[in-house]
């Protein structure tokens, strides 16, 4: 009975569902709840399928936008790309497992997946609050940036979440602690440091955007910070976030993230005709392939050496190698069941090499090259519409304010980091999420920060103050 500890917000999201309204509940409501409780605590009751605390919260508001005729939804060819994924994926585990062993994750497909984006692309745009979901997203992960950091110096078997929810749920509190260079790597309410960084990358990104569209105020009402503003305060402590998970890859998505946003902020200052703006694309990208195809020599001797002799140099070398040798090793596994895989967890392990590290891979041996294709096409759809869209667009001041910009440089992140973990739980929704407010902006094409006022009245001369609605 204790673990209906999880139906806890889905009731809080009821009543701002169905009282005010659904866009309330999953601004208030679904979203500090999905970054906030781990995912792994789940209510399991018989004969359905387990929720966790964020499937759960998504129930009533999806209930509720229904019953209130689906504001601001749009039938796009996104949502194809989205429901072969999710049926290629269930229709998998179907005919591995049957029904009984499947619906779980069929459950999780439609409360995970599906819900999450329609209501991110249906509540967000249509409904100009934008500014307004990204504040939750940075404030939430503000937040969780002191407990992570306080678990890379504090850190023994259990981190604040498992001492304070533990009590409530069958397998106790504690579970592994990850190390390196002599400090715990903290992971918080998610359930690994890599994708504790990547949701971290996500918020400290979002969090630079907001500042470069002056969302935040620059000081505290009726409080004076000294030595820092408020933006600057939040930006050292979501960096400080971003480093305690020790996870390398989301750095490198980091600096991905940075080069994305800086050429393409030249680009469409430097030129406003869009022809322009493709020819120094071309000229740059023809440059890193001739640029790529001069390190690729390099990087398969530096990656294929083999795990025990990439060892004797440093473990990031063998890390490399342990994720370039996966292919090889799970390759021809992979082409036996192409088409649905081998069902979660199914496929035969090898035991030198029993972690596949590999979003991409490891989907393909879970439920097939199709599932993968969907994934990848969903991915390059939206990012060649986002490109395509910026190209075509008069830049903002400053360029780099542009939210296509800022969400182009998070699908880079992704595509990245996926080749490095799994996808899956709180960093498969947020993906979901993401891709749903990218494509409700895209059929919303206004450059509209909000309908709040962004306007910084400290720095105003003006000896009047307006707010401007829509």
């Amino acid at each position: 009975m204790l673990t209906t500890v999880v139906l806890i917000p889905a009731f809080i999201a009821a009543y701002f569902a169905f009282t005010h309204s659904p866009h309330k509940a999953f601004l208030n409501v679904y979203v500090p709840t999905l970054l906030l409780f781990p995912p792994y605590y789940q209510w399991k009751p018989p004969f359905i399928p387990d929720p966790n605390f964020y499937e759960a919260a998504v129930i009533p508001i999806i209930l509720a936008f229904l019953v209130r005729g689906m504001p601001g939804w749009k039938f796009t060819l996104t949502d194809v790309f989205v429901l072969g994924f999710t049926f290629f994926i269930s229709t998998s585990e179907y005919i591995n497992y049957g029904y009984k062993d499947a619906q779980n994750l069929m459950a999780r497909m439609l409360l995970s997946v599906i819900c999450p984006y329609v209501l991110a692309k249906s509540l967000i745009e249509p409904a100009g609050l934008r500014i307004e979901f990204a504040k939750r997203i940075v404030l939430v992960l503000f937040i969780i940036s002191f407990f992570l950091v306080y678990e890379n110096h504090f850190r023994t078997g259990y981190t604040v979440w498992q001492s304070a929810l533990g009590r409530f749920f069958d397998f106790g509190w504690a579970r592994a602690v990850r190390f390196r260079w002599g400090m715990a790597r903290a992971n918080g309410p998610f359930i690994h440091p890599i994708q504790a960084g990547i949701i971290m990358v996500i918020g400290f990104q979002l969090h630079q955007w907001l500042v470069w569209n002056r969302a935040w105020p620059s000081q505290l009402k009726n409080f004076s910070l000294p030595f820092f503003t408020v933006p600057q305060i939040m930006t050292i402590v979501l960096l400080f976030g971003v480093f305690a998970p020790l996870s390398r890859a989301p750095w490198l998505g980091l600096i991905l993230i940075g080069g994305v946003i800086f050429v393409l902020s030249i680009i469409v200052s430097f030129s406003k005709k869009p022809l322009v703006r493709y020819l120094i694309i071309l000229a740059m990208i023809g440059g890193i392939v001739i640029g790529a195809m001069g390190m690729n020599e390099a990087f398969n001797q530096f990656a294929s050496v083999g795990r025990e002799e990439a060892g004797e140099t440093s473990q990031e070398r063998r890390t490399i190698a342990y994720r370039f040798e996966l292919y090889i090793t799970y390759g021809e596994i992979v082409l036996d069941r192409w088409v649905w895989g081998w069902g979660r967890m199914g496929w035969p392990k090898d035991t030198v090499q029993p972690s596949v590290d590999n979003a991409y891979l490891f989907l393909a041996l879970n439920h097939g090259l199709i599932a993968v294709g969907c994934l990848l096409a969903l991915f390059f759809f939206i990012m060649l519409k986002l490109f395509a869209h910026i190209m075509s667009q008069p830049a903002m001041t400053p360029a780099k304010s542009a939210l296509a910009i800022t969400l182009l440089s998070l699908f880079v992140h992704e595509f990245f980091c996926l080749a490095t973990v799994s996808l899956n739980t709180t960093n498969l929704t947020l993906l979901f999420i993401i891709i749903g407010w990218s494509d409700g902006y895209l059929h919303n094409r206004k450059e509209h920060k909000s309908q709040v006022s962004v306007t910084d009245n400290q720095n105003s001369k003006l000896p009047f103050k307006f707010r401007r609605f829509m």
